[in-house]
């Protein structure tokens, strides 16, 4: 949920350019297969500081409350650096973003590793990778990080989190408000969120594990919000790209029920959001299943055969959990950012009937 660039509904692509950023550094999944390399680095904190006397809130205030803070994401413009953090692993990006007539502009840079910019003008995204002077490019149906929070609108969130006002605080100078959603349940993790008390923005999100332990951190050091930017700030840096390659990526719209696919025991409360089909870096034909609480997400990757050197088995990195396995012909990849067990399960779960001849 509170991931920097990519989340368990990006595609493989975008995802691995974010990963490959960070070389030598260890990646969050190793696995031999085109979906398996994954996202960001990062350092897992120990403790945080709570404000006294948390207030649990009412589930109308809960719903309304993360609207508003998806929405700030939105609708307002900012920039500022922040840090994601995660195990033993730091890595610090630059974010501009503006909201206008015409939509969402923005651009993020990575600040540590090899240079990568994203570059987004509503749904559409271009990863600039000029150590391979390459460009790559997607369209984004949703666009969930950070400062982005919600994977789907909260209806039922309030079932599954316990919602409580943790009270003000304070985040990269600014007057904040903390919350806390703890996972009523197993099944997911619990999160802590501090807010712009002004504007809503989300300046700093925590995911919790067991125990209380913070698995990821992402914050702003510092941040600039509702001021005018000018448009030159979110073009790419790269002035020329005349001998680049660009690699274009495609997602289409597909009913993966009525050619077969089901997961026939989802988590409860993850409720499928999104069946498309991508096209990409000369695979073709990769299916993709999300299904979503509203604030964790869970992907489920088809393949129509496997990718050279693939290997079944599990991996993890923080909180973001992958399975691969074979289901007949066919190669899956279980993406999610919640506990081992639940995407274990989603794995399990998955079943292709072929459909009747008509």
């Amino acid at each position: 949920m509170i991931l920097p660039i990519a989340t368990a509904s990006a595609s493989p692509s975008v995802r691995s350019q974010s990963r490959a950023a960070h070389r030598p550094r260890a990646s969050r999944t190793r696995i031999g297969s085109l979906i398996g390399t994954l996202l960001f680095v990062g350092l897992s904190l120990g403790s945080v500081a709570r404000a006294a006397d948390p207030v649990v809130a009412s589930p109308d205030d809960f719903a309304s409350l993360l609207s508003r803070i998806q929405q700030a994401a939105q609708r307002e413009n900012y920039s500022g650096t922040f840090v994601h953090q995660q195990n033993n692993q730091v890595q610090s990006s630059r974010i501009t973003h503006i909201a206008d007539r015409s939509g969402e502009h923005e651009k993020l840079e990575l600040l540590d590793g090899q240079v990568r910019e994203f570059i987004r003008n509503n749904e559409d995204v271009q990863c600039f990778v000029p150590d391979r002077k390459l460009i790559l490019a997607e369209k984004r149906a949703k666009y969930d990080s950070f400062p982005a929070l919600l994977t789907s609108q909260p209806v039922d969130v309030q079932q599954f989190y316990r919602y409580v006002d943790a009270g003000p605080d304070r985040v990269a100078g600014r007057p904040a408000r903390a919350i806390w959603l703890e996972a009523t349940d197993g099944k997911r993790y619990g999160y802590r969120l501090w807010f712009d008390r002004d504007t809503f923005l989300l300046l700093k999100a925590q995911t919790i594990g067991e125990r209380n332990a913070v698995l990821e951190q992402v914050a702003f050091t510092d941040v600039a919000i509702g001021q005018p930017i000018d448009r030159s700030r979110i073009k790419p840096s790269v002035e020329k790209t005349d001998g680049w390659r660009t690699e274009t990526g495609s997602m289409t719209p597909v009913d993966l029920t009525s050619a077969g696919w089901s997961v026939r025991q989802p988590i409860a409360g993850f409720r499928k959001i999104m069946e498309v089909r991508r096209a990409f870096g000369g695979r073709e034909d990769i299916g993709q299943m999300v299904f979503s609480d509203g604030l964790a997400a869970i992907s489920v990757f088809i393949e129509a055969s496997p990718p050279q050197n693939a290997v079944e088995g599990d991996a993890e990195k923080g909180p973001m959990h992958v399975v691969t396995r074979r289901n007949g012909k066919h190669w899956l990849t279980v993406v999610g950012d919640a506990p081992k067990d639940s995407v274990a399960q989603m794995a399990r779960s998955v079943e292709y009937v072929a459909p009747a001849s008509k």
